[in-house]
């Protein structure tokens, strides 16, 4: 009897591996039903992706410099990428204030769509709103940008003055002082846009936080710094300091300072750049 149920039960080797085929079959395609559903749903909820993705932004937000504040009427992509505006609300601001718009309040940029309440809380401090009685409302052009800004002087400032500034960072901080000391100082603010890696239109919005106290001293002897101390200079290197010794060695030392533009590669231009850092006494 027992031997009579078990058979009842008993399948060949080939149908238990066909039943296993089908059972994975079927699992797979269930499978595959489930992510399809899953995967549109995530499509349908992307406005909400969006509102978390910018939060995450915020809480990754970078430094921002310590005097920088911003006009909510005169912005532009730059400005609101400082604050860390996700890239799709920046150009929505910027399109709505190019289009006529204006806020009459900081408060009013909330009703931005997109802009959740903890960007708002994050970058509310560094808004304000210019008063009427101030300033008549202008129609909006990139050229009205406002960038308040504590005034540093070029040859003192260190690299968190530098960093206070609008568009200026710790690289671009720290690649300003090497090429001022390497100079020896800066005779003139518009030197700092010589620095490599310096946009104009950065230099145009800082150029007025920029100033000289210090009145710097020669620091190159024409006739007493060594060949490899000239091509130092980011106005000499090695071709000019080469020329200069060769000078010295045929000719004796230089009498005058003009007599360097007997030089034939000394035009006025780089005389002219060269003037304040030389002297033809020992240092």
């Amino acid at each position: 009897m027992k031997n009579k149920f078990s058979s009842f039960f008993y399948f060949p080797t080939s149908l238990r591996n066909g039943f296993l085929t089908l059972f994975l079959l079927v699992w797979c395609l269930i499978s595959r039903q489930l992510w399809a559903l899953n995967y549109s749903e995530t499509d349908e909820k992307m406005p909400v992706y969006a509102v978390f993705k910018a939060e995450k932004q915020v809480a990754r937000q970078k430094k921002i410099p310590l005097y920088f504040s911003l006009n909510i009427n005169e912005v532009d992509i730059q400005s609101l990428d400082i604050l860390s505006v996700p890239d799709f609300l920046a150009r929505r601001w910027v399109k709505y204030l190019e289009n006529g718009g204006s806020f009459k309040k900081v408060g009013d940029v909330k009703k931005l769509y997109g802009m959740s309440e903890p960007l708002y809380i994050n970058i509310s401090k560094y808004l304000y709103v210019e008063k009427a009685e101030e300033k008549q409302r202008k129609p909006f052009l990139k050229e009205n940008r406002v960038f308040r800004c504590k005034t540093i002087d070029i040859n003192e400032a260190d690299s968190a003055q530098w960093e206070s500034l609008y568009g200026i960072g710790p690289y671009l901080a720290k690649r300003i002082i090497t090429f001022r000391e390497s100079l020896c100082g800066f005779v003139s603010v518009d030197q700092v846009k010589e620095t490599y890696g310096l946009r104009d239109s950065v230099f145009q919005s800082i150029k007025t936080c920029l100033t000289i106290e210090k009145i710097l001293k020669p620091c190159i002897s024409i006739n007493y710094t060594n060949q490899e101390g000239l091509s130092k200079h980011p106005y000499v290197r090695y071709k000019l300091a080469r020329a200069i010794c060769l000078y010295r060695e045929n000719n004796g030392l230089f009498q005058h300072i003009e007599d360097l533009k007997k030089l034939p590669n000394v035009n006025d231009s780089i005389y002219i750049k060269l003037l304040p850092y030389i002297t033809v006494n020992n240092l």
